[in-house]
Parts: C-alpha cells; structure tokens; sequence
C-alpha cells in the first residue's frame, strides 16, 4: 500500500529497462557485497529486474515500511519523512554541482569522498571552502537521517 503510493513513478520510458530486463547487464557488488549506488536496475524510482534482483535486495528491509505495516506510523507521516529524504538528497546534490561535480551516475557518498581527495591535495578557495563545510553538513545529516528513518538496526 505505502511503497506504491510512495514509490510510484511514470512508466520506464527512455530508460535501460528492457536491457536490464534481460539481464544483459551483470550487476556487480561491492567489496562488501551491496550493489554500487545508484544501482543500474533503477529506472527513476521503479526497480527493473525487481523479480529477479539479487539477493541483498531481497532481504533488505525498509525500517520506514515495516513501521507503517505494524501501524507504528502512518502513511502521511512516512510521506513525509520520504520527501524530506528527498529533499536533503537534492540539497547536497545542488553543492556537489556547485563545487564541480556533475557525475550523477555514481552515489553522492562516493562524489562526496572523490571531491574530499581533491581538497585534501589542494586547497579550495575561500568560497569553495565555505560550499565544501556545507556539502560536508549535508552529507552527514543525509546519512544520520537515512539510517535513523529507513535502515534497521544491527
């Protein structure tokens, strides 16, 4: 109920869904065995191999959904709750693109750590400094609120 009222999107149109579909793409996992961020079967919100995804996918559980399916929280709040989500994840892709970064293929935790790398090397002017502090904000309250609001606990 929840997830297609939250989640839904338009159709798959433009998107790699059919070659997905097919699973002519392998999909890769991380040294610690997750999918890469932003996952390749994604198309907008709607996982294209969904009956077919692997089995970390399978088992995760979003903390947000159990909590409205036990009638721990209701549906609007979790709407609420997913649209701030989104709008902390589009704050700190606004300053990412405001210090340079315009990669939207790889996850903003990576971004944000490729670009740390290259102020660790050479400092940032003064007014990049300032935006880097900010992104910097934006991140961790990103990950404090994602793991606090949709991931369960160990």
């Amino acid at each position: 109920m929840l997830q297609r009222r939250a989640f839904r999107g338009s159709p798959a149109v433009g998107c790699r869904s059919g070659r997905l579909a097919r699973k002519s793409i392998a999909l890769k996992l991380t040294r610690a065995g997750k999918l890469p961020q932003p996952c390749q079967a994604l198309c907008g919100p709607r996982c294209t191999i969904y009956n077919s995804r692997p089995g970390y996918c399978r088992r995760f559980e979003c903390l947000l959904l159990k909590q409205v399916n036990a009638g721990a929280e209701d549906a609007e709040t979790a709407l609420c709750i997913i649209r701030t989500a989104r709008r902390r994840l589009a704050r700190v892709e606004r300053l990412l693109r405001a210090l340079g970064d315009q990669d939207n293929s790889v996850a903003v935790s990576l971004r944000f750590r490729r670009l740390s790398r290259v102020f660790a090397t050479k400092s940032p002017d003064a007014p990049k400094a300032a935006l880097f502090g900010e992104l910097t904000l934006a991140i961790h309250g990103l990950n404090h609120y994602l793991a606090e609001r949709f991931y369960p606990g160990p």
